[in-house]
């Protein structure tokens, strides 16, 4: 008969039994080597100790920067002579594989060490874009324009300030037409439409261009761009807007003025004096296009 010692003393000894297998069985490897092994069903498969290494045996990352110094100084402190930099215009994004192939007859690199220069456009930039070519009720576009007065240069902000509050505070008007004078400018008349005003009139006038100055990347330079306005007179209530002149080529030239600075470095100017902000990426060639996936 087995007692319940018995059973202990059984489970005691399987259990030592086993630990010494398992004992047996161990084996140190190397951390940071690739073993083949093979499994229960006779398949080989590679397995990589590389994580439990102190070091990897390789760099891979891939990172993202905004702004083209941030991108520089990751490039310059990372860099090495297979170094390579892809700037895509199309998509406004620069790429640099620091362990790209160091050249001909030299040794190749795992290419999976990025960074990209992801830029952001500015807010300015985003509300003009948003705006651009849409025609609003006189309330909204005169909202609009009080926010970004400050962003036109020509005419100047007073003339952009007396327009939306002269917008804002006729809205009980109707307009009756719109005459276009030499200058280009347009003279948009009304007759009052409130008890306290019947049957006065005025007007207002437009301009036919503005200028903005924007800075359509965050921390990149800032351009010129000219604007026409544009309105449409309907029922008596007149719609506002504008339509950016070619931003596009203002986008590429900002772009090409970034992938410059990334490549020379930059020095801002101010009255008079040179502020140098940083260098650029030096010898690391810079290729039109993108690397591959």
């Amino acid at each position: 008969m087995t007692t319940i010692e018995d059973t202990k003393t059984e489970a005691a000894v399987v259990a030592e039994l086993a630990d010494q297998a398992a004992e047996n069985q161990r084996v140190s490897i190397a951390v940071g080597e690739v073993y083949l092994v093979r499994g229960a069903e006779g398949e080989l498969r590679v397995v990589d100790t590389d994580a439990y290494a102190e070091h990897p045996r390789h760099k891979e990352a891939k990172r993202s920067v905004t702004d083209a110094k941030s991108f520089v100084e990751y490039v310059n402190r990372h860099g090495g002579p297979g170094s390579e930099v892809y700037a895509h215009t199309n998509t406004s994004k620069v790429v640099a594989v620091l362990d790209s192939h160091e050249g001909a007859e030299r040794d190749p690199g795992w290419q999976k060490h990025r960074i990209s220069l992801d830029l952001e456009h500015s807010k300015q930039w985003i509300a003009w874009k948003a705006a651009d070519g849409k025609l609003f009720p006189q309330d909204e576009f005169a909202d609009f324009i009080d926010d970004q007065w400050n962003d036109v240069i020509d005419p100047e902000p007073a003339r952009m300030i007396d327009i939306a509050r002269t917008f804002q505070a006729h809205t009980n008007v109707n307009f009756e037409s719109a005459i276009r004078e030499q200058s280009g400018d347009v003279n948009l008349s009304y007759i009052e439409d409130t008890k306290a005003k019947a049957g006065q009139k005025g007007n207002i006038e437009i301009p036919a261009r503005i200028q903005i100055a924007l800075r359509p990347y965050v921390g990149g330079p800032i351009y010129s761009i000219w604007a026409s306005f544009r309105y449409r007179l309907r029922g008596g209530a007149v719609a506002l807007g504008f339509k950016l002149e070619r931003p596009e080529l203002t986008l590429e030239a900002a772009f090409a003025d970034i992938v410059t600075e990334i490549r020379d470095g930059r020095t801002d100017k101010k009255d008079g004096a040179e502020t140098r902000i940083h260098d650029g990426i030096g010898a690391v060639p810079i290729f039109m296009g993108r690397p591959a996936a």
